[in-house]
């Protein structure tokens, strides 16, 4: 099989140009500051995530027995998702 970019030549379009098929330029390599800042937004989110878990679980604690049923939720599903730890859901990685 022979590789067309060697056969090929076109004036102007080299190989190694970051280019797309449409000639925008390509996705230059991310900084250690466009890292860091996209972790420290991760981190803000996750916790505005958990806040509004937290939120939720409160809400749901102060619902009163007829709410309850009308959306299928018994007292002690409320009690099992209270107890559960902070950071249940947390992505361990192992």
């Amino acid at each position: 099989m022979v590789n067309c970019n060697d056969t090929i030549q076109i004036p102007g379009i080299h190989v190694n140009d970051r280019a797309n098929a449409d000639g925008k330029p390509g996705v230059k390599p991310a900084t250690w500051r466009a890292a860091i800042t996209g972790m420290v937004i991760s981190m803000v989110e996750y916790l505005a995530l958990l806040q509004a878990r937290a939120r939720d679980r409160h809400a749901l604690q102060n619902l009163d027995d007829q709410m309850l049923k009308d959306i299928g939720v018994t007292r002690a599903d409320i009690e099992q998702e209270l107890a559960k730890p902070f950071l249940s859901d947390f992505p361990w990685r192992g």
